[in-house]
Protein backbone atom coordinates (compact mmCIF):
# COMPACT_ATOMS: atom_id res chain seq x y z
CA UNK A 1 0.00 0.00 0.00
CA UNK A 2 2.77 2.34 0.85
CA UNK A 3 4.29 1.25 -2.14
CA UNK A 4 1.31 2.66 -4.77
CA UNK A 5 0.95 5.58 -2.53
CA UNK A 6 4.66 6.50 -3.18
CA UNK A 7 4.53 5.88 -6.89
CA UNK A 8 1.32 7.52 -7.31
CA UNK A 9 3.13 11.14 -5.39
CA UNK A 10 6.29 10.17 -7.55
CA UNK A 11 4.36 10.37 -10.68
CA UNK A 12 2.05 13.74 -9.85
CA UNK A 13 5.14 15.38 -9.44
CA UNK A 14 6.41 13.93 -12.58
CA UNK A 15 3.48 15.43 -14.07
CA UNK A 16 4.07 18.70 -12.70
CA UNK A 17 7.60 18.93 -13.70
CA UNK A 18 6.74 17.55 -16.98
CA UNK A 19 4.34 20.79 -17.67
CA UNK A 20 6.35 23.83 -20.00
CA UNK A 21 6.74 26.90 -17.93
CA UNK A 22 6.17 29.48 -20.63
CA UNK A 23 2.65 30.08 -21.22
CA UNK A 24 0.36 28.47 -23.70
CA UNK A 25 -0.16 30.80 -26.99
CA UNK A 26 -3.73 30.71 -27.40
CA UNK A 27 -4.13 31.56 -23.55
CA UNK A 28 -1.56 34.57 -24.24
CA UNK A 29 -3.92 35.55 -26.99
CA UNK A 30 -7.26 34.91 -25.20
CA UNK A 31 -6.18 37.16 -22.51
CA UNK A 32 -5.04 39.54 -24.97
CA UNK A 33 -8.93 39.42 -26.30
CA UNK A 34 -10.37 40.38 -22.95
CA UNK A 35 -12.33 43.56 -22.35
CA UNK A 36 -15.14 45.59 -24.59
CA UNK A 37 -14.54 46.12 -28.18
CA UNK A 38 -16.47 49.12 -30.18
CA UNK A 39 -17.41 48.24 -33.70
CA UNK A 40 -15.12 49.63 -36.45
CA UNK A 41 -16.50 48.40 -39.46
CA UNK A 42 -17.82 45.47 -41.13
CA UNK A 43 -18.08 43.86 -44.51
CA UNK A 44 -20.61 41.05 -45.65
CA UNK A 45 -20.18 39.33 -49.18
CA UNK A 46 -17.83 42.03 -50.57
CA UNK A 47 -19.89 45.03 -49.39
CA UNK A 48 -19.48 47.44 -46.60
CA UNK A 49 -22.14 47.88 -43.94
CA UNK A 50 -23.32 51.35 -43.04
CA UNK A 51 -22.00 52.17 -39.59
CA UNK A 52 -24.63 54.84 -38.31
CA UNK A 53 -27.02 51.88 -36.86
CA UNK A 54 -24.17 49.61 -35.80
CA UNK A 55 -21.97 52.34 -34.45
CA UNK A 56 -23.48 51.72 -30.39
CA UNK A 57 -22.85 47.78 -30.95
CA UNK A 58 -20.32 46.36 -28.29
CA UNK A 59 -18.37 43.16 -28.09
CA UNK A 60 -17.02 42.15 -24.38
CA UNK A 61 -15.08 38.96 -23.83
CA UNK A 62 -14.71 37.77 -20.65
CA UNK A 63 -12.92 34.55 -19.42
CA UNK A 64 -14.22 31.85 -22.73
CA UNK A 65 -17.40 33.91 -22.80
CA UNK A 66 -18.07 35.88 -26.24
CA UNK A 67 -20.71 38.71 -26.16
CA UNK A 68 -22.20 40.47 -28.58
CA UNK A 69 -24.69 43.29 -28.31
CA UNK A 70 -26.70 45.75 -30.03
CA UNK A 71 -30.02 47.40 -29.17
CA UNK A 72 -32.31 44.75 -27.52
CA UNK A 73 -29.47 42.10 -29.48
CA UNK A 74 -27.71 40.10 -27.17
CA UNK A 75 -26.16 37.31 -28.85
CA UNK A 76 -23.63 34.78 -26.33
CA UNK A 77 -20.98 32.24 -27.29
CA UNK A 78 -18.46 30.71 -25.86
CA UNK A 79 -15.48 30.54 -28.15
CA UNK A 80 -11.96 28.45 -28.73
CA UNK A 81 -9.02 29.68 -30.04
CA UNK A 82 -5.96 28.71 -31.90
CA UNK A 83 -3.39 30.67 -31.94
CA UNK A 84 -0.22 27.80 -32.99
CA UNK A 85 -2.40 28.44 -36.65
CA UNK A 86 -1.43 31.26 -39.10
CA UNK A 87 -3.52 33.19 -39.18
CA UNK A 88 -5.43 32.21 -35.96
CA UNK A 89 -8.18 30.31 -36.25
CA UNK A 90 -11.49 30.96 -33.37
CA UNK A 91 -14.58 28.62 -33.09
CA UNK A 92 -17.45 30.66 -32.06
CA UNK A 93 -19.78 28.47 -30.12
CA UNK A 94 -23.29 29.49 -29.83
CA UNK A 95 -24.48 29.74 -25.97
CA UNK A 96 -28.50 29.79 -26.14
CA UNK A 97 -30.91 30.04 -28.36
CA UNK A 98 -32.37 27.78 -31.29
CA UNK A 99 -28.69 27.52 -32.98
CA UNK A 100 -27.25 26.63 -28.91
CA UNK A 101 -24.18 24.06 -29.65
CA UNK A 102 -23.78 25.63 -33.21
CA UNK A 103 -19.81 26.77 -34.10
CA UNK A 104 -19.09 29.50 -36.41
CA UNK A 105 -15.39 28.64 -38.14
CA UNK A 106 -13.04 31.61 -38.39
CA UNK A 107 -9.40 33.07 -38.25
CA UNK A 108 -8.58 36.45 -36.55
CA UNK A 109 -5.90 38.79 -35.78
CA UNK A 110 -4.88 40.77 -32.86
CA UNK A 111 -2.97 44.10 -33.38
CA UNK A 112 -2.65 46.45 -30.75
CA UNK A 113 -6.07 47.53 -30.27
CA UNK A 114 -7.60 46.07 -32.90
CA UNK A 115 -9.01 42.94 -33.61
CA UNK A 116 -10.29 41.16 -36.51
CA UNK A 117 -12.15 38.17 -37.45
CA UNK A 118 -13.00 36.59 -40.85
CA UNK A 119 -16.05 34.12 -40.55
CA UNK A 120 -18.78 32.47 -42.13
CA UNK A 121 -22.48 34.34 -42.00
CA UNK A 122 -23.87 30.25 -41.66
CA UNK A 123 -22.56 28.12 -38.78
CA UNK A 124 -20.77 24.93 -39.38
CA UNK A 125 -19.65 26.11 -42.78
CA UNK A 126 -15.57 25.63 -43.71
CA UNK A 127 -13.31 28.25 -41.71
CA UNK A 128 -11.77 30.96 -44.20
CA UNK A 129 -8.08 30.92 -45.55
CA UNK A 130 -7.96 34.39 -45.71
CA UNK A 131 -9.40 38.02 -44.57
CA UNK A 132 -11.44 38.56 -47.63
CA UNK A 133 -15.32 38.61 -48.57
CA UNK A 134 -16.49 38.48 -52.22
CA UNK A 135 -20.11 38.29 -53.34
CA UNK A 136 -22.05 35.40 -52.96
CA UNK A 137 -18.88 33.88 -50.38
CA UNK A 138 -20.90 33.79 -46.89
CA UNK A 139 -18.13 35.82 -45.28
CA UNK A 140 -18.24 38.39 -42.84
CA UNK A 141 -15.60 40.76 -41.85
CA UNK A 142 -15.81 42.51 -38.72
CA UNK A 143 -12.91 44.98 -37.00
CA UNK A 144 -13.42 46.18 -33.83
CA UNK A 145 -11.25 48.86 -31.61
CA UNK A 146 -10.54 47.90 -27.97
CA UNK A 147 -12.30 50.62 -25.48
CA UNK A 148 -10.11 51.63 -22.86
CA UNK A 149 -11.79 51.44 -19.10
CA UNK A 150 -13.27 55.22 -18.49
CA UNK A 151 -14.51 55.81 -21.97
Amino acid sequence: MRMATLLLVLSSALTVGAQPSQQDPATNDSSKLEGTWAIVSVEINGNPLAMDKLKESRLTVHGKEYSFKLGDTHLVFTYRLDATRSPNAIDLIVAAGPEKGKVYHGICKLEKERYQICRSTVPGKARPTEFATRPNSGLMIVVWRHEKLGK
